[in-house]
Order: structure tokens, then C-alpha cells, then sequence
């Protein structure tokens, strides 16, 4: 405020009230006069904003898991303390008592359950063989980081259900973790590794007959979005299952990860050898065939809560395929121009990729349209 406004504000107040509380001194030099009041709240000490934990019980049960877990070498001891923790969590929180059973109490549980402990119990589980716990974690979300060796010890002991169930969820990968998945499926070690990938493409086809069989229900009301739903999803699962080998089909969890970057992706492909950069080239050329078959083909990771199909969360969209081909071209591209077994496939590829591309910009000034036309009603 200026000293002509307070004069002129002072005097407007002395003229109704008779003589102002704190009359203007017009002295050089001096201080004005202090407010009779403070337009701010008193200050909350800084104490007041921290909370406590509603049971103290719960954060030592925590740190005793987590420093057991380091001398933990049995697998008794393991599932001891975990059934422990778990008690404690669910009295903690006044939730009710956790099934007896390791796997179902973690899935109970889940929302609740540290994401950083869950890291390390699954360290530990992998390394004592308990997979169902390991397993019961990364369905349950738990892992978005997983521990640094995780896929790669699961992968020398041909667990191809578990390295595409932590893929699933993964929010960071490094660029071992991503080379150990794509030599692993690229290159399956034994016949226990490819049977293992057999089983991951069954529950595909099972997914995709449940999905057909749903198209052919019929109904009324809600009954008919339902109908609808599952078309959709039975196109999906039919595109990722139909012409992919089953250790194929587990590639899906990994580029279907919206979370891999390319600079990472790019410096796990630079590390493959040449028949395992050949085999991705064509799996990556199959998603460009299937997206030109089925160009109406849309994420609907929707179906994983409505219909249970949580494979549709897992399916590479035509982005991801895309960019995972520049990388793999940016990294290899002499090895594959020089092959002449790909040479064909190449050509094919990028026949496709420009249709595709011709056709999206194509209809990107309707889409505009129509985003207008939305917006003016």
C-alpha cells in the first residue's frame, strides 16, 4: 500500500469513527505503524503434520521381515515369518484374518502389502524355489520393480509362466532383464523351457474358445454390451494366439509392456546373435500382418475386469511393434539386408508398414472432424 492510500484510507476511517486507531505520523524516516491484525493463519508446527501409524505393531513387524529375510535359508523359516507378517498386517489394519494359506493370504492382502518388502520376499522365494508366493506377488501387482536377477533366474529354471507374469507388470525394466526374457523365448534352452512356453499359449487358446463361445450368447439389455465385449476380445486373443509358436506368444508380455524404452530395448537387441535377431524380426513381422488384416483391431485392456481375460492386457499394440522393428533394424540392419532367407520378409514388411501408415494419414483429417463435431455439441 502506498503512503497516499493509507492517508486517504485513515482519514475515510477517522471521519467515521472519530479519531483513528493508529493516526499517520509524517515523519521522515520512520516506520509506518503495525497492523492491528494479521491476514494470515497461525503457522501449524511441523509436528502437528506427521501421522502416526494406527498400530506401532506394523512398521517393526516390517523391519524385522525385512532384516530376517537377509539370514533366511529354509524354506519352513520363509513361510514362517511371512504368515507372521501377514497376521500382523491384517490386525494392524482391523482387516479380517488372512487365509492359512501363504498364496491366498498374499492375494487378500495385496492392496495393503508394501510394495518394497514385496520385492525382497520375492527375491528370497525365487532363490528357496517357492514359486507359489513368488507367483501370487507378481499376479497381485506387487512387483512393479523387481528384484535384478529375477527373470533371469527364473528363466535358467524354465519357468516361462512366471518370467511372463512378472513381464506383465513390470513398470521398469533394465536392459538385462529385457535380454534375458528375449533369449529365453528366442531361444528356448530344452524341451522342459519350450514345454513351459506351452503352457502359457494354452491358457491363450482356452481364453480365446471362452471368448468365442460368449459371442454366441444371446440376450437382452446388458446382455447384448456383454455380446459385444467378446467379440472384441475373442479378435484379440485370436490374433495373438493364431500363427505364433507358443515361445511366441510369451514375447507378447514383454513388448505389450508400455514401459520398455527404446533406448534400453535397443541395448538388449544389440546383444543378440544373429538367428535370435532373425526369429524376432519375424515375430515382430507377424504383428505387422496381423495389424493390416485387422485394422480395426484396438487396445481393450477393459476385458481383464469385465470378462476375465487377462490376456488382452497383454497384446503388443501396432505402435510397440513398430518401433520395436526400428530398433531392431537400427541395430542389425546389415546382418538382415545381407540374409537372404529375410530379405523377402524385409521387403514385405515394409510394404505393409507403408500401407498401414498411407492409411492412417489418410484418415487423420476425419478423426479431426470428428473430434470437432464432438466438441461443438
Amino acid at each position: 500500500m502506498t503512503l497516499l492510500a493509507a492517508i486517504t484510507n485513515s482519514a475515510a476511517a477517522g471521519a467515521g469513527a472519530g479519531t483513528p486507531a493508529h493516526p499517520i505520523v509524517l515523519t521522515p524516516g520512520a516506520a509506518p505503524p503495525p497492523p492491528t491484525s494479521s491476514a494470515l493463519p497461525t503457522p501449524i508446527p511441523p509436528t502437528a503434520w506427521s501421522l502416526a501409524p494406527a498400530d506401532p505393531a506394523l512398521p517393526k513387524a516390517a523391519s524385522f521381515l525385512a532384516s530376517s529375510l537377509a539370514s533366511c535359508s529354509t524354506l519352513p523359516r520363509l513361510r514362517t515369518l511371512l504368515a507372521s507378517f501377514l497376521a500382523t498386517l491384517s490386525q494392524s489394519l482391523s482387516l479380517p484374518p488372512p487365509p492359512p494359506a501363504l498364496p491366498a493370504a498374499i492375494r487378500a492382502l495385496a492392496p495393503y502389502f508394501p510394495t518394497a518388502i514385496a520385492s525382497l520376499v520375492a527375491s528370497k522365494a525365487a532363490s528357496l524355489a517357492e514359486h507359489d508366493v513368488l507367483l501370487a506377488l507378481a499376479e497381485s501387482r506387487l512387483l512393479r520393480h523387481p528384484p535384478a536377477d529375477l527373470i533371469s533366474s527364473l528363466s535358467d529354471i524354465d519357468r516361462a509362466d512366471l518370467v511372463c507374469a512378472v513381464l506383465r507388470q513390470a513398470a521398469d525394466l533394465r536392459s538385462s532383464e529385457i535380454l534375458a526374457a528375449l533369449r529365453f523365448f528366442l531361444s528356448p534352452a530344452s524341451e522342459k523351457a519350450y514345454d513351459a512356453t506351452m503352457v502359457v499359449k494354452g491358457r491363450w487358446k482356452d481364453a480365446a474358445v471362452l471368448a468365442v463361445n460368449k459371442c454366441g450368447e444371446k440376450g437382452a439389455g446388458k446382455k447384448k454390451k456383454v455380446d459385444a465385449a467378446a467379440r472384441q476380445a475373442a479378435m484379440l486373443l485370436m490374433m495373438g494366439h493364431d500363427g505364433f509358436s507358443s515361445p511366441e506368444v510369451c514375447l507378447h508380455y514383454l513388448f505389450a509392456s508400455g514401459n520398455v524404452d527404446s533406448v534400453v530395448l535397443g541395448a538388449a537387441v544389440a546383444e543378440l546373435d544373429g538367428g535370435e535377431v532373425v526369429r524376432l524380426m519375424r515375430y515382430l513381422n507377424k504383428w505387422i500382418g496381423k495389424y493390416q488384416r485387422f485394422p480395426e483391431a484396438q487396445a481393450f485392456p477393459e476385458a481383464a475386469g469385465t470378462l476375465g481375460f487377462e490376456q488382452c492386457e497383454s497384446l503388443p499394440s501396432f505402435g510397440a511393434v513398430a518401433r520395436a522393428l526400428g530398433v531392431v533394424l537400427d541395430n542389425h540392419f546389415s546382418h538382415l539386408v545381407l540374409n537372404a532367407d529375410v530379405r523377402e520378409e524385409l521387403i514385405a514388411a515394409e510394404g505393409m508398414v507403408r500401407e498401414l501408415a498411407a492409411e492412417a494419414e489418410s484418415s487423420g483429417p476425419i478423426l479431426d472432424l470428428l473430434r470437432r463435431l464432438q466438441q461443438d455439441k
